[in-house]
Protein backbone atom coordinates (compact mmCIF):
# COMPACT_ATOMS: atom_id res chain seq x y z
CA UNK A 1 0.00 0.00 0.00
CA UNK A 2 2.81 2.37 0.79
CA UNK A 3 4.29 1.68 -2.67
CA UNK A 4 1.04 2.60 -4.47
CA UNK A 5 0.65 5.83 -2.48
CA UNK A 6 4.21 6.80 -3.38
CA UNK A 7 3.64 6.26 -7.11
CA UNK A 8 0.45 8.34 -7.08
CA UNK A 9 2.27 11.25 -5.42
CA UNK A 10 5.09 11.05 -7.96
CA UNK A 11 2.68 11.18 -10.92
CA UNK A 12 0.89 14.19 -9.42
CA UNK A 13 4.15 16.10 -9.07
CA UNK A 14 5.23 15.38 -12.69
CA UNK A 15 1.88 16.62 -14.01
CA UNK A 16 2.30 19.96 -12.17
CA UNK A 17 5.80 20.48 -13.68
CA UNK A 18 4.50 19.95 -17.24
CA UNK A 19 1.73 22.57 -16.86
CA UNK A 20 4.02 25.50 -15.84
CA UNK A 21 7.17 25.38 -17.98
CA UNK A 22 6.67 22.71 -20.66
CA UNK A 23 6.01 23.28 -24.52
CA UNK A 24 2.33 23.93 -25.05
CA UNK A 25 0.57 21.76 -27.52
CA UNK A 26 -1.02 23.97 -30.34
CA UNK A 27 -4.67 23.38 -30.67
CA UNK A 28 -5.89 21.73 -33.77
CA UNK A 29 -7.11 24.06 -36.57
CA UNK A 30 -8.95 23.69 -39.82
CA UNK A 31 -5.86 24.93 -41.79
CA UNK A 32 -6.94 28.65 -42.14
CA UNK A 33 -4.11 30.98 -41.10
CA UNK A 34 -4.89 33.24 -38.23
CA UNK A 35 -5.25 36.96 -39.03
CA UNK A 36 -2.81 39.10 -37.17
CA UNK A 37 -4.39 41.91 -35.25
CA UNK A 38 -2.53 45.11 -36.07
CA UNK A 39 -1.15 46.98 -33.19
CA UNK A 40 -2.74 50.40 -32.61
CA UNK A 41 -0.02 52.88 -31.83
CA UNK A 42 -0.55 54.92 -28.76
CA UNK A 43 -1.45 58.49 -29.58
CA UNK A 44 -1.77 61.60 -27.50
CA UNK A 45 -5.15 62.77 -26.52
CA UNK A 46 -6.67 64.58 -29.56
CA UNK A 47 -6.87 68.36 -29.28
CA UNK A 48 -10.42 69.59 -28.94
CA UNK A 49 -11.77 71.01 -32.18
CA UNK A 50 -11.57 74.81 -32.32
CA UNK A 51 -14.91 76.49 -31.96
CA UNK A 52 -15.84 78.33 -35.17
CA UNK A 53 -15.49 82.07 -34.88
CA UNK A 54 -18.86 83.77 -34.99
CA UNK A 55 -19.52 85.62 -38.21
CA UNK A 56 -19.38 89.36 -37.73
CA UNK A 57 -22.79 90.83 -37.36
CA UNK A 58 -23.39 93.54 -39.92
CA UNK A 59 -24.28 96.89 -38.44
CA UNK A 60 -27.93 97.61 -39.20
CA UNK A 61 -28.23 100.31 -41.81
CA UNK A 62 -29.80 103.44 -40.40
CA UNK A 63 -33.38 103.81 -41.37
CA UNK A 64 -33.77 106.65 -43.81
CA UNK A 65 -36.98 108.51 -43.48
CA UNK A 66 -37.76 111.24 -45.93
CA UNK A 67 -39.17 114.31 -44.28
CA UNK A 68 -42.18 115.62 -46.09
CA UNK A 69 -41.61 118.85 -47.96
CA UNK A 70 -42.92 121.83 -46.04
CA UNK A 71 -46.35 122.88 -47.10
CA UNK A 72 -46.22 126.32 -48.69
CA UNK A 73 -48.01 128.93 -46.64
CA UNK A 74 -49.96 131.20 -49.00
CA UNK A 75 -49.86 133.85 -46.30
CA UNK A 76 -46.08 134.15 -46.36
CA UNK A 77 -44.99 133.01 -49.83
CA UNK A 78 -43.29 135.81 -51.79
CA UNK A 79 -45.14 137.20 -54.78
CA UNK A 80 -42.81 136.68 -57.73
CA UNK A 81 -43.43 138.87 -60.75
CA UNK A 82 -43.45 136.94 -64.00
CA UNK A 83 -40.82 137.87 -66.54
CA UNK A 84 -41.86 140.11 -69.41
CA UNK A 85 -40.35 141.86 -72.41
CA UNK A 86 -41.72 145.07 -73.89
CA UNK A 87 -40.67 147.19 -76.87
CA UNK A 88 -39.96 150.73 -75.68
CA UNK A 89 -40.88 153.90 -77.56
CA UNK A 90 -37.25 154.45 -78.52
CA UNK A 91 -37.13 151.06 -80.29
CA UNK A 92 -35.17 149.16 -77.60
CA UNK A 93 -36.42 146.12 -75.67
CA UNK A 94 -36.82 146.03 -71.90
CA UNK A 95 -36.79 142.58 -70.22
CA UNK A 96 -37.36 142.29 -66.48
CA UNK A 97 -34.97 139.35 -65.95
CA UNK A 98 -32.25 141.09 -67.97
CA UNK A 99 -32.63 144.28 -65.94
CA UNK A 100 -32.29 142.27 -62.71
CA UNK A 101 -29.01 140.78 -63.92
CA UNK A 102 -27.43 144.24 -63.85
CA UNK A 103 -29.41 145.99 -61.11
CA UNK A 104 -30.52 145.39 -57.53
CA UNK A 105 -33.98 146.85 -58.03
CA UNK A 106 -36.45 147.47 -60.86
CA UNK A 107 -39.07 150.22 -60.55
CA UNK A 108 -42.17 149.79 -62.72
CA UNK A 109 -44.38 152.90 -62.91
CA UNK A 110 -47.96 152.52 -64.19
CA UNK A 111 -49.29 155.83 -65.44
CA UNK A 112 -50.84 157.75 -68.38
CA UNK A 113 -50.03 160.99 -70.17
CA UNK A 114 -53.37 162.54 -69.13
CA UNK A 115 -52.71 161.85 -65.40
CA UNK A 116 -51.82 165.06 -63.54
CA UNK A 117 -50.30 163.40 -60.43
CA UNK A 118 -48.24 161.13 -62.74
CA UNK A 119 -46.79 164.12 -64.54
CA UNK A 120 -46.03 165.89 -61.27
CA UNK A 121 -44.00 163.02 -59.80
CA UNK A 122 -41.91 162.29 -62.91
CA UNK A 123 -39.30 165.03 -62.30
CA UNK A 124 -38.67 163.53 -58.82
CA UNK A 125 -38.38 160.03 -60.30
CA UNK A 126 -36.01 161.29 -63.00
CA UNK A 127 -33.70 162.90 -60.45
CA UNK A 128 -33.71 159.91 -58.07
CA UNK A 129 -33.02 157.49 -60.94
CA UNK A 130 -30.18 159.63 -62.36
CA UNK A 131 -28.46 159.30 -58.96
CA UNK A 132 -28.94 155.50 -58.79
CA UNK A 133 -29.06 154.25 -62.39
CA UNK A 134 -26.18 151.85 -61.65
CA UNK A 135 -28.30 149.82 -59.20
CA UNK A 136 -31.91 150.75 -60.06
CA UNK A 137 -33.63 150.22 -63.42
CA UNK A 138 -36.81 152.16 -64.28
CA UNK A 139 -39.55 151.45 -66.81
CA UNK A 140 -42.68 153.63 -67.14
CA UNK A 141 -45.65 151.74 -68.65
CA UNK A 142 -48.66 153.73 -69.79
CA UNK A 143 -52.05 152.13 -69.22
CA UNK A 144 -53.67 154.40 -71.81
CA UNK A 145 -54.17 152.58 -75.16
CA UNK A 146 -53.85 155.89 -77.06
CA UNK A 147 -50.36 156.50 -75.65
CA UNK A 148 -48.50 155.26 -78.71
CA UNK A 149 -44.75 155.23 -79.17
CA UNK A 150 -44.92 158.63 -80.88
CA UNK A 151 -47.00 160.12 -78.06
CA UNK A 152 -44.61 158.74 -75.45
CA UNK A 153 -41.51 159.98 -77.27
CA UNK A 154 -42.96 163.49 -77.48
CA UNK A 155 -43.97 163.39 -73.81
CA UNK A 156 -40.48 162.29 -72.69
CA UNK A 157 -38.77 164.96 -74.79
CA UNK A 158 -41.10 167.72 -73.56
CA UNK A 159 -40.52 166.79 -69.89
CA UNK A 160 -36.81 166.00 -69.99
CA UNK A 161 -37.29 162.31 -69.12
CA UNK A 162 -34.65 159.75 -70.12
CA UNK A 163 -35.83 156.51 -68.46
CA UNK A 164 -37.48 153.91 -70.76
CA UNK A 165 -41.17 154.27 -71.62
CA UNK A 166 -43.62 151.88 -73.27
CA UNK A 167 -47.28 150.92 -73.35
CA UNK A 168 -48.42 148.31 -70.81
CA UNK A 169 -50.25 146.29 -73.50
CA UNK A 170 -49.15 142.65 -73.58
CA UNK A 171 -47.42 142.65 -70.18
CA UNK A 172 -50.45 141.89 -67.99
CA UNK A 173 -49.24 144.41 -65.42
CA UNK A 174 -52.34 146.57 -65.74
CA UNK A 175 -53.95 144.10 -63.30
CA UNK A 176 -52.07 145.93 -60.52
CA UNK A 177 -53.99 149.15 -61.20
CA UNK A 178 -56.69 149.37 -58.49
CA UNK A 179 -58.76 152.01 -60.27
CA UNK A 180 -56.39 154.95 -59.96
CA UNK A 181 -52.88 155.87 -61.10
CA UNK A 182 -49.99 156.24 -60.65
CA UNK A 183 -49.07 152.90 -59.15
CA UNK A 184 -45.44 151.90 -58.64
CA UNK A 185 -44.06 148.38 -58.27
CA UNK A 186 -40.63 147.75 -56.75
CA UNK A 187 -39.15 144.39 -57.77
CA UNK A 188 -36.14 143.21 -55.75
CA UNK A 189 -33.07 141.32 -56.95
CA UNK A 190 -34.77 137.94 -56.57
CA UNK A 191 -37.74 138.93 -58.73
CA UNK A 192 -40.25 139.24 -55.89
CA UNK A 193 -42.47 142.25 -55.45
CA UNK A 194 -40.92 144.15 -52.56
CA UNK A 195 -43.52 146.92 -52.55
CA UNK A 196 -46.49 148.40 -54.35
CA UNK A 197 -47.32 152.05 -53.73
CA UNK A 198 -50.38 153.94 -54.90
CA UNK A 199 -50.45 157.67 -55.54
CA UNK A 200 -47.77 160.13 -56.59
CA UNK A 201 -44.61 160.79 -54.62
CA UNK A 202 -44.06 164.42 -53.68
CA UNK A 203 -40.26 164.59 -53.55
CA UNK A 204 -37.03 163.09 -54.84
CA UNK A 205 -36.27 161.97 -51.30
CA UNK A 206 -39.38 159.78 -51.26
CA UNK A 207 -38.04 157.74 -54.18
CA UNK A 208 -34.55 157.67 -52.67
CA UNK A 209 -35.99 156.22 -49.45
CA UNK A 210 -37.53 153.36 -51.43
CA UNK A 211 -34.26 152.77 -53.28
CA UNK A 212 -32.36 152.59 -50.00
CA UNK A 213 -34.96 150.32 -48.37
CA UNK A 214 -34.94 147.65 -51.10
CA UNK A 215 -31.25 147.58 -52.00
CA UNK A 216 -27.96 147.02 -50.19
CA UNK A 217 -26.94 144.55 -47.46
CA UNK A 218 -29.55 145.78 -44.97
CA UNK A 219 -32.49 144.87 -47.17
CA UNK A 220 -34.60 142.22 -45.43
CA UNK A 221 -37.13 140.59 -47.79
CA UNK A 222 -38.85 138.93 -44.81
CA UNK A 223 -40.08 142.21 -43.35
CA UNK A 224 -43.12 144.09 -44.60
CA UNK A 225 -44.27 147.61 -43.85
CA UNK A 226 -47.83 148.79 -44.29
CA UNK A 227 -48.85 152.44 -44.23
CA UNK A 228 -52.50 153.43 -43.88
CA UNK A 229 -53.50 157.06 -44.29
CA UNK A 230 -56.96 158.14 -43.15
CA UNK A 231 -58.45 161.33 -44.61
CA UNK A 232 -61.86 162.97 -44.70
CA UNK A 233 -63.79 164.07 -47.78
CA UNK A 234 -61.80 167.33 -47.77
CA UNK A 235 -58.50 165.36 -47.78
CA UNK A 236 -57.73 166.45 -44.24
CA UNK A 237 -55.98 163.82 -42.04
CA UNK A 238 -58.06 162.09 -39.39
CA UNK A 239 -56.32 161.38 -36.09
CA UNK A 240 -57.29 158.70 -33.57
CA UNK A 241 -58.49 155.97 -35.95
CA UNK A 242 -57.64 152.50 -34.58
CA UNK A 243 -56.59 149.93 -37.18
CA UNK A 244 -55.96 146.21 -36.60
CA UNK A 245 -53.31 144.29 -38.56
CA UNK A 246 -54.22 140.64 -38.16
CA UNK A 247 -52.72 137.25 -38.93
CA UNK A 248 -54.84 134.12 -38.61
CA UNK A 249 -54.03 133.98 -34.89
CA UNK A 250 -53.32 137.48 -33.57
CA UNK A 251 -53.96 141.17 -34.19
CA UNK A 252 -51.85 144.28 -33.62
CA UNK A 253 -53.70 147.59 -33.19
CA UNK A 254 -52.16 150.84 -34.48
CA UNK A 255 -53.65 154.33 -34.07
CA UNK A 256 -53.35 157.10 -36.67
CA UNK A 257 -51.24 160.11 -35.70
CA UNK A 258 -51.79 163.82 -36.36
CA UNK A 259 -51.01 163.28 -40.04
CA UNK A 260 -53.62 160.55 -40.28
CA UNK A 261 -50.93 157.85 -40.64
CA UNK A 262 -50.82 154.38 -39.10
CA UNK A 263 -47.60 152.48 -39.90
CA UNK A 264 -47.21 148.77 -39.13
CA UNK A 265 -43.98 146.82 -39.65
CA UNK A 266 -43.95 143.02 -39.25
CA UNK A 267 -42.84 139.76 -40.77
CA UNK A 268 -43.95 139.17 -44.35
CA UNK A 269 -47.54 137.99 -44.19
CA UNK A 270 -50.88 138.38 -45.95
CA UNK A 271 -52.44 140.55 -43.22
CA UNK A 272 -56.09 141.34 -42.71
CA UNK A 273 -56.46 145.08 -42.16
CA UNK A 274 -59.55 146.30 -40.33
CA UNK A 275 -60.58 149.71 -39.12
CA UNK A 276 -62.06 148.97 -35.71
CA UNK A 277 -62.62 152.45 -34.25
CA UNK A 278 -63.23 155.88 -35.79
CA UNK A 279 -63.69 159.19 -33.99
CA UNK A 280 -67.17 160.28 -33.13
CA UNK A 281 -68.83 162.25 -35.88
CA UNK A 282 -67.29 160.26 -38.78
CA UNK A 283 -68.64 157.49 -40.96
CA UNK A 284 -67.15 155.31 -43.68
CA UNK A 285 -66.93 156.16 -47.36
CA UNK A 286 -64.50 153.35 -48.21
CA UNK A 287 -64.70 149.75 -46.91
CA UNK A 288 -63.44 149.11 -43.39
CA UNK A 289 -61.60 145.84 -44.17
CA UNK A 290 -58.77 145.00 -46.59
CA UNK A 291 -56.41 142.12 -47.34
CA UNK A 292 -52.75 143.13 -47.60
CA UNK A 293 -50.48 141.13 -49.88
CA UNK A 294 -47.12 139.97 -48.43
CA UNK A 295 -45.17 143.00 -49.67
CA UNK A 296 -45.01 146.65 -48.65
CA UNK A 297 -48.14 148.60 -49.47
CA UNK A 298 -49.81 151.89 -48.66
CA UNK A 299 -53.52 152.42 -48.27
CA UNK A 300 -55.64 155.56 -48.45
CA UNK A 301 -58.99 155.29 -46.65
CA UNK A 302 -61.56 158.04 -46.68
CA UNK A 303 -64.05 158.91 -43.95
CA UNK A 304 -66.67 161.62 -44.05
CA UNK A 305 -68.26 163.69 -41.38
CA UNK A 306 -71.65 162.34 -40.40
CA UNK A 307 -74.72 164.52 -40.81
Amino acid sequence: MKRIAFLLALLLALSCLAGCGGQQTQPETDGTPETETPEIPATADPEPAAEPEPEPTAEPEPEITEEPAPTPDPNTEPVLLEDFTVRCCDGTDFTLSKALEDHELVLINLWATWCGPCRREFPFLQEAWSQNSDKVAVIALSVEPDDTDEVLRDFAAANGLSFPMANVAGTGLDRFVPGYIPVTLYVDRSGRIAAMTGGAESSTEAFLEHFARYTGPDYDPMVCRYTVRIIDENYAPVEGVVINFCTDTACTPVTTDGQGLAVFTGMRYRYHIQVIKIPEGYEFVDPDTYTAEPYDQNYLIMLRRAG
